[in-house]
């Protein structure tokens, strides 16, 4: 038997929760009974240390494979996982990341694993066509939370499907007082935020924008300045101002909890924050604008939920692909991420709380969905890295008065001097 069918057999035995003892009939690569797999997590408020192991504890009751949860020894897993590979401490199992163009050839090829294919999005995230990451759903970005008590008052009667709209919806809620029509947010929130509303409208007049970047037919302002127009305009109104972009997400989370902002755009993350501080408003959630009615929705961009992948240096791959597996496609374990943080799945119920029910209907809609900018690696990337950071630097600008134009053209130079360095 091959490596890779041989690993898959005993990846199946292992989930079919067949007795420890048998687990030694696994080979070398599956690790002695008493190792652990070793899995590199990003914790956060709400992905706890507690959790984690709470959510790995089934499959190592059923298993006998205990599993050690590590938090960054950096400040995030992007930042550890290098240097725990360069000093030869590379965890078996690394959550929340995807490959980089350093890291991706320390990954191990997960194509060959039949569980794999079926995990969701496994085709926009593979490499060459093979995957190398899975995840066990997606979470939407591009979409709008509004208040809509605030619409209601402003006479606003449905959201907006179009940018005309979203213009009509922000002056309304401007005339009727609202303190912040629309709110962006600080540091890396700005350039999601834009992104996000923008995915929409990018794909369906760009389909697979990146490749049309990455062979030259297009550019990045080329790309982004219809988005860059549009913010400025609303900067101008006074729709969102400088104070907006000093102001970190979370306060801005909290000032549209507290009824002070008419739209929010942010991804499906959010709705876990409504549920955990319920608005005494309604709280309504659409897709981001195009720019015809008659093609909304728009694709939605959307990235993999809780991406996994396995470091093909380990001696334990047996172990670490099965927990991999358990993670990915366990019904149980697929109910208790999406209780951590939401996300949203084909043909499973994650909904754990209203606003994520919303969020769902929504995602439902959508007639595709579209991978964000910021990747690097794969089939569906920009082939330059730093992407997130240096456009959230760059649209900041618009709430400093620079000219869409002159954005534009910065994004643009800056990939041009990153291809050709």
């Amino acid at each position: 038997m091959s490596t890779p069918l041989r690993r898959r057999a005993c990846g199946a035995a292992l989930l079919g929760f067949v007795p420890v003892l048998a687990l030694t009939a696994c080979g070398s690569g599956g690790g002695s009974d008493d190792d652990s797999v070793r899995m590199l997590v990003n914790i956060t408020d709400n992905l706890t240390q507690e959790k984690w192991e709470a959510l790995v504890a089934p499959f190592e009751e059923e298993t006998g494979i205990d599993v050690e949860i590590e938090g960054p020894t950096g400040q995030s897993v992007a930042e550890s996982f290098p240097a725990l590979l360069a000093s030869g401490t590379a965890p078996d199992v690394i959550q929340s990341i995807f490959p980089s163009e350093d890291t991706a050839p320390e990954i191990l090829d997960l194509t060959d694993y039949e569980w794999a294919a079926g995990t969701p999005m496994s085709d926009l995230y593979s490499t060459d066509g093979k995957i190398n990451v899975v995840g066990v759903g997606m979470q939407a970005q591009s979409l709008l939370y509004y208040n809509a008590d605030l619409f209601e008052q402003a006479g606003i009667a449905e959201p907006p499907r179009t940018w005309a709209e979203l213009d009509a919806a922000l002056a309304a809620l401007d005339e009727a007082g609202v303190a912040t029509p629309i709110a962006f947010a600080a540091d890396w929130a700005t350039g999601v935020q834009a992104q996000q509303l923008w995915h929409p409208q990018q794909n369906l007049t760009t389909p697979g924008w990146q490749q049309s970047v990455a062979d030259g037919s297009s550019t990045l302002g080329e790309q982004f300045e219809p988005l860059f127009e549009h913010l400025a305009s609303w900067i101008d109104a006074g729709y969102t101002t400088a104070d907006d972009v000093a102001t970190d997400s979370g306060t801005q989370e909290a000032n549209f909890i507290a009824g002070d902002v008419g739209i929010y755009p942010m991804g499906s993350w959010f709705s876990t924050t409504l549920a955990a501080s319920p608005p005494d408003f309604e709280v309504g959630v659409a897709a981001a604008p195009v720019d015809d009615a008659a093609d909304y929705p728009g694709p939605m961009g959307a990235t993999m939920a809780y991406p996994y992948m396995v470091w093909n240096g380990t001696e334990k791959a047996d172990d670490a692909t099965a927990l991999v597996e358990y993670l990915v496609t366990d019904e149980a374990a697929i109910a208790t991420q999406a209780e951590m943080d939401h996300f949203t799945r084909e043909g499973t119920d994650t909904s754990s709380n209203e606003y994520a029910s919303l969020v769902q209907e929504v995602t439902d809609k959508a007639p595709s969905l579209a991978v964000p900018g910021n990747q690097t690696v794969g089939d569906h990337a920009l082939p330059v890295a730093g992407f997130n950071p240096k456009f959230t630097e760059l649209v900041q600008g618009l709430w400093q008065g620079a000219e869409p134009a002159d954005v534009a053209a910065d994004l643009t130079a800056w990939y041009d001097a990153e291809s050709a360095g």
